[in-house]
């Protein structure tokens, strides 16, 4: 882990310019509150003149606080360690952070993590953003968004002097979205679901363990994580609405020794915006599924002693794996008796990436 205590100098003092090696430099001594000092030599200079334009640049820099402090700090190093000592912090989203440390370590690191911070450039910037929005636009995004909080935390800390991300944006897109109009959405009709294949995805699930998973998501459009947090309290049997109040995952801040075994990630938390909170209609074959499932559920509470009620989620409660990983594993299976072809076209894995 990176010490970016060095930034907290008080004072500091320039050395003279002095024969360095085959060359010039000078050193640069930075003084901390407890009175110590921490050296920094610049050198490499081929001539004399050449070290103290230098030195008065590093001066001025001093003055007027933009001297970097950390010249040797690598992408991945700084990337890490913005991860986990700043937005960690700052956010109280487990499922925000897990998805930021995904695209850090998955799309920034491979290819600018070895190149040192003072080093990356507006094009290499510009060049990240371009092959990522070739990949996928909605990743580009959430790298440009990253890559523009961390360098200003970099530039804050007196890692580098000014962001290279400033000011550099994604390429245009080939075919640019149509602007919705007030509270209206556009719908990309080659992602969604036509009704021949939601008919097909429906009967095909009745056999399996995620059809309640299925439903909920299809038909009434919740979130993974909202539907293992269903409970049966939650359903309004006279008026049939479902209130969304919850959802099963990560505390955020906390580890496994904070819980009972085998539910750290099956714990109940807050929606992820105050909107996510609502009161929603039940359609009437999610309703009548319901009723099969709490006919079970009371069989099986009243058949074994110390019950847990749990949710209508299917997902196992005490798992050996995470819910995550268990749902993914019946959805491969489960995708390979579904991928057939219908008139409307195959069924496949990039339609229900939301559920999966």
């Amino acid at each position: 882990m990176l010490d970016l205590s060095l930034k907290n100098y008080v004072d500091w003092r320039v050395s003279q310019v002095m024969p360095v090696r085959s060359g010039f430099g000078y050193r640069v001594f930075l003084r901390y509150p407890d009175g110590s000092e921490k050296p920094q030599q610049k050198s490499g200079f081929k001539t004399e003149k050449e070290a103290n334009k230098a030195r008065e640049k590093t001066i001025a820099e001093l003055y007027n606080g933009t001297f970097v402090v950390y010249t040797k700090v690598n992408v991945s190093d700084f990337m890490i360690f913005w991860l986990e000592t700043d937005l960690k912090k700052r956010t109280d989203s487990y499922e925000t952070y897990y998805g930021y440390c995904g695209i850090v370590k998955n799309h920034i690191i491979p290819i600018l993590g070895k190149k040192k911070m003072m080093d990356v450039t507006r094009g290499d910037v510009q060049k990240l953003f371009n092959t990522k929005a070739d990949y996928s636009r909605s990743i580009a995004e959430l790298v440009k968004t990253i890559m523009n909080v961390s360098f200003r935390y970099a530039v804050a800390n007196k890692v580098i002097q000014a962001s290279p991300v400033d000011g550099i944006g994604l390429p245009k897109a080939e075919k640019p979205q149509q602007k919705s109009g007030f509270r209206t959405r556009n719908i990309d009709t080659q992602k969604t679901l036509t009704m021949e294949q939601i008919q097909v995805l429906l009967e095909k699930s009745k056999d399996t363990p995620i059809h309640m998973q299925v439903l909920f998501n299809v038909l009434m459009g919740l979130r993974r994580s909202e539907i293992n947090g269903v409970k049966y309290s939650d359903v309004d049997y006279i008026n049939r609405t479902l209130k969304v109040e919850r959802q099963l995952g990560r505390v955020h801040n906390t580890v496994k020794e904070d819980f009972a075994p085998k539910t750290f990630t099956k714990q109940e938390v807050g929606l992820k915006t105050k909107s996510s909170y609502r009161e929603i209609p039940i359609p009437d074959y999610v309703f009548e599924a319901i009723l099969k499932e709490r006919q079970v559920y009371e069989k099986n509470r009243n058949r074994r002693k110390n019950f847990r009620i749990w949710t209508i989620s299917v997902v196992p409660p005490l798992a050996g794996q995470g819910a995550k990983d268990f749902i993914a594993g019946i959805i491969n299976s489960f995708l390979l008796k579904v991928a057939c072809r219908t008139s409307a076209g195959m069924i496949c894995a990039a339609h229900i990436v939301r559920f999966c």
